[in-house]
C-alpha cells in the first residue's frame, strides 16, 4: 500500500514538515512521485522511518542518524537486533530503579525498612540517558552492530566459537609482543598483524573503513570491549586502536 505524505504523517505521528525535512537530509525519500506531483511512500520507506524513530528514541542526533543510515552496507535486520539489545539494557536498568522506588515507598510508609546500601540500587547500572563517557562511542557501537553479517546461529557448533576465540587471542598476543618490543603502531610489523585482524573482522562484519575505525574506538573506550584486551596487556587497547586507525586510513 502506498501512502501520501499526509497519510504517512497521520499513520506515524511525524509531522509533514518533518517528513519533508527528512527527505532534504536524504534519510527518507519517497518511493516515487505520482503524476499529480504527490510523494508516495511504501513499506520500504515505512520501515526506514521506523529505523529513524528507533535511533531518535535511543538518543541519536539527526547528524548521527545520517551517518549510520548513510552506510552503503547498512543492514536493517542487524540494526533491529542492535536496537533490541539497547532497549533490553535500558529495560533492565529501569526495572532495577523501579524496585528501588518501591522499596523506598515502603520504607517511607513504615512498611519495610530499607538497608542503607539499597537506597542507591540501580544507579550503579547507569541512568537511562547515556553518560558523557559513553556518548563518544555510542554511535560507533551502533555502526559495528549494524555491520554484523547474517549467520545461522543454530548451525554453529561450539568448535566454531572456540576457533574464533583462538584466532583473536593469537592476534592479541602478537600485538602484545610488539608492545613489549616497543614497536610503533604504524610500523610495518604491527600493520601486518593488523591486516590479519582486519581479515578476521571481515569474517563477521562488513568491515569498511568507517566500521573498522568504529571498532577501533570501541576497543579503546568501551568497557565491554576492553575486557577482551586488558587481561593481555594494560596498553593493548590503546595500542591496537591506534594501529587499526592507521590501517584504516592507509588501506581501506
Amino acid at each position: 500500500m502506498a501512502y501520501t505524505v499526509k497519510k504517512l504523517s497521520e499513520l506515524s505521528g511525524v509531522t509533514v514538515r518533518t517528513l519533508h525535512f527528512y527527505e532534504e537530509l536524504g534519510i527518507l525519500k519517497p518511493a516515487y512521485h505520482g503524476s499529480n506531483g504527490y510523494r508516495y511512500y511504501e513499506e520500504k520507506e515505512l520501515l526506514q522511518l521506523q529505523q529513524i524513530l528507533f535511533f531518535k528514541e535511543l538518543g541519536f542526533t539527526l547528524k548521527q542518524i545520517q551517518k549510520v543510515l548513510g552506510q552503503s552496507d547498512f543492514d536493517q535486520l542487524a540494526a533491529l537486533h542492535s536496537h533490541r539489545k539497547s532497549i533490553s539494557r535500558e529495560w533492565e536498568k529501569l526495572g532495577q530503579l523501579m524496585k528501588t522506588i518501591d522499596r523506598t515507598i515502603n520504607h517511607l510508609q513504615g512498611k519495610k525498612k530499607m538497608k542503607d546500601q539499597e537506597i542507591f540500587d540501580g544507579f550503579t547500572l547507569g541512568l537511562v540517558k547515556r553518560t558523557k563517557e559513553s556518548e563518544s562511542y555510542f554511535v560507533s557501537e551502533a555502526l559495528v552492530l549494524a555491520s554484523i553479517k547474517s549467520i545461522n546461529v543454530e548451525k554453529r557448533e561450539q568448535s566454531y566459537y572456540d576457533n574464533i576465540t583462538k584466532k583473536a587471542h593469537a592476534i592479541f598476543k602478537e600485538l602484545v609482543d610488539c608492545i613489549e618490543s616497543e614497536n610503533d603502531p604504524a610500523s610495518d610489523k604491527v600493520q601486518r598483524i593488523i591486516k590479519k585482524h582486519h581479515a578476521f573482522a571481515e569474517e563477521h562484519h562488513n568491515a569498511t573503513k568507517e566500521v573498522y575505525k568504529a571498532l577501533a574506538q570501541l576497543y579503546h573506550e568501551h568497557p565491554e570491549y576492553r575486557k577482551q584486551l586488558d587481561p593481555f596487556h594494560p596498553k593493548l587497547a590503546e595500542f591496537m586502536a591506534q594501529a587499526m586507525e592507521v590501517y584504516a586510513d592507509r588501506r581501506l
